[in-house]
This record gives C-alpha cells, sequence and structure tokens, in this order.
C-alpha cells in the first residue's frame, strides 16, 4: 500500500502545485504525446529489472491558502505514513513512464522528462481514484539498482486549503520480483 493511500486525513486528491518555475505553464491535465516529444530528454540511467523498495520521508509540509487547527497532528500523520515501507516490480518491457507509475501505484502521464545518466527532473500527471493526481515533480538521481528524489505535489485539505508537500523518496532493489 503507498502512502497516499494510507494516510487518513488525506482521502481527497492531489492538485497541480503552483509556483515559480517550469512547472507553472502547466495545467493538472496530461499532454498528448506530440506535446511531450518536445519536453522530453531521456539518456538517463533506467532501473535494473526487479523488486524494489521504498522509503519516504517528510521534508517539509506547509499550508498555502488556509489554516489547520492542529498543524502538528496534520505533519504526525504525514510523517507516520511516509515512514510505511512498499515495494513495486520493475520489469524489463517499463519503459521510464511505466517505471515511475509502478512506483507511484497509479497511472501517470510525463509532462516533462530530463534525464541524463543518473540526474533526474520530471513533472508528471497522475490519476487513480485513491491515490495522487494531479501534478506531481520530482528531482534527484536514479541508478541501476536504486533511486534517491525529492517528490513535490499539493494536497488538499477539506476546509483548510492545500497543504503543499515535501518528500524524500528512496528506492533500493530487493531482488527479483516475487
Amino acid at each position: 500500500m503507498r502512502l497516499i493511500h494510507t494516510l487518513p486525513l488525506f482521502a481527497a486528491t492531489l492538485l497541480a502545485a503552483c509556483g515559480n518555475d517550469p512547472d507553472e505553464d502547466l495545467s493538472g491535465e496530461a499532454l498528448s504525446m506530440d506535446e511531450v516529444i518536445a519536453e522530453v530528454r531521456d539518456n538517463g540511467i533506467m532501473p535494473q529489472p526487479g523488486e524494489y523498495s521504498i522509503s519516504s520521508e517528510l521534508v517539509s509540509i506547509e499550508m498555502e491558502n488556509g489554516q489547520v487547527t492542529d498543524m502538528a497532528a496534520l505533519e504526525a500523520a504525514f510523517r507516520e505514513g511516509a515512514a510505511e515501507q512498499s515495494s513495486f516490480c520493475v520489469t524489463e518491457a517499463m519503459d521510464r513512464e511505466a517505471w515511475i507509475s509502478a512506483m507511484q501505484d497509479n497511472s501517470c502521464t510525463l509532462a516533462r522528462l530530463s534525464a541524463e545518466g543518473e540526474s533526474i527532473d520530471l513533472a508528471m500527471t497522475c490519476e487513480a481514484e485513491d491515490g495522487p493526481q494531479g501534478l506531481i515533480t520530482m528531482t534527484g538521481t536514479t541508478g541501476q539498482t536504486s533511486s534517491d528524489m525529492e517528490m513535490t505535489f499539493a494536497q488538499p485539505i477539506p476546509g483548510a486549503g492545500d497543504a503543499n508537500i515535501v518528500l524524500n523518496v528512496a528506492t533500493e532493489r530487493m531482488g527479483d520480483c516475487g
């Protein structure tokens, strides 16, 4: 079960993140293949096929346009959810989009990708009934058997506004898929 699925306070779906960066022009909608082709530079390393563990750590949570009466409880809920371990399988047939979707336990479409060697910077739109939805950005490094990325997204909190969330997400190959 993924982090988003386990957080009891967050039944609402993810919305597009906003900021003064290249993602500002991206909507929460998936781009067509013609639009994506101009924004994909992929000379990066793909992970080896196998089962990967995922560990996450909350870096920050900030409220954008609202207030939460108990910010400490909100932060504790995210820290608890982030601490839960999960895993996913990478197959030889997967491309980068399928790999990222499997890691998110979701259906994601790349909106921007720049991968060179071990460095990766991407924006994607994801959709799932009870998982992350909207624009998610990830930057960091990925190797043949592990990755270390920072993931940023906005999470609507009913009656309080959007929480801007930043997580460190690390993966490590554990062996063959079971």
